[in-house]
């Protein structure tokens, strides 16, 4: 297929938005592109979406490079780098067959939230850029959600921006939401290691995961939150029926405790943690979503350690 061209923006001034995010927190999910960058999935999501249904149209291709050239999430992604994540992407795509069977190598590409919310909601504007959505699109976009573990609550969320056209600020709005999570998150990984009776995480790992990253200082005071209670005076049950109500909406609960599975020192099973299963129970996950929680841990895990 003939892949779109990026035009030579060279380094792009940052995009303003409502939610303008810190140093760390923006280093975290864009700058240039890194050995093993999340950003080149999120590109082949979009690529994904433009061959679903076989048909190249150029104003699905002209969604991609729109947002190869404004989005925040690729600032600092020059317009030769930009070609590159396209050419990996469309070799991939090419090797797999289809669209559809890069889905599970797409989301294993993909360790935070920030970047998967970002290649769901990119691939449905392509899909829907020609006004023409195939049941083969339909299909690919539904399995995209499904490996992305993006619930249909969003799902919705994402369709209801695109018939605003107003997907720039919803993707905005979602990263503030993810990263408001992230003290909570933190403050969990706390209790943990009061419960667990091991070190907190430590600030080097939380500054590489994209969803957590922030000020440092920021990330020392939530940690202490979660360790402030001695271990013997510990109520553990009403500290995490606490955090459970500041959080009301499943996904977002089921999502600390994939952070807190992969701030684990040690990956072990979930059914032999005591501070999870009271977890589970607090928030209300079923069994199946801590087996989902765990394995997808170890995608958030490696990518942090190996930073």
């Amino acid at each position: 297929m003939n892949t779109p061209v990026p035009p030579d923006r060279g380094a792009r001034a940052p995009r303003p938005t409502e939610h303008n995010l810190d140093k760390h927190a923006r280093d975290a999910i864009g700058g240039a592109l890194r050995p093993g960058d999340p950003r080149r999935f999120v590109v082949e999501a979009m690529l994904g979406a433009v061959q679903a249904d076989g048909v190249v149209d150029p104003r699905e291709l002209a969604v991609l490079d729109r947002h190869l050239g404004e989005h925040e999430l690729f600032q600092g992604v020059r317009a030769e780098m930009a070609r590159t994540m396209i050419d990996l992407a469309a070799d991939a795509l090419r090797f797999a067959g289809s669209s559809t069977a890069r889905i599970g190598a797409i989301a294993r590409g993909l360790p935070s939230r920030i970047h998967r919310g970002a290649a769901y909601a990119m691939a449905c504007e392509v899909v829907a850029a020609d006004d023409d959505v195939s049941p083969a699109e339909l299909t690919f976009l539904e399995h995209l959600r499904l490996a992305l573990r993006v619930s249909p609550e969003e799902a919705l969320g994402v369709q209801a921006a695109l018939r605003g056209r107003r997907l720039g600020r919803h993707l905005d709005e979602q990263v503030a939401h993810v990263r408001s999570l992230a003290p909570l998150a933190l403050e969990l990984a706390g209790l943990r290691a009061v419960v667990e009776g091991v070190p907190p995480p430590a600030r080097e790992l939380i500054l590489a995961m994209p969803d957590l990253a922030g000020a440092p200082d920021e990330i020392d005071a939530a940690l202490a939150r979660g360790g402030e209670q001695p271990r013997e005076q510990l109520e553990l049950g009403a500290a995490l029926s606490r955090l459970a109500r500041a959080v009301p909406a499943a996904i977002d609960r089921w999502w600390l405790v994939v952070y807190a599975i992969a701030l684990e020192p040690v990956p072990w099973g979930w059914r032999s943690s005591h501070f999870l299963l009271m977890a589970q129970y607090a928030f209300g996950l079923a069994d199946a979503d801590l087996d989902f929680a765990a394995s997808d841990a170890l995608v958030v895990a490696p990518a942090a350690r190996a930073s």
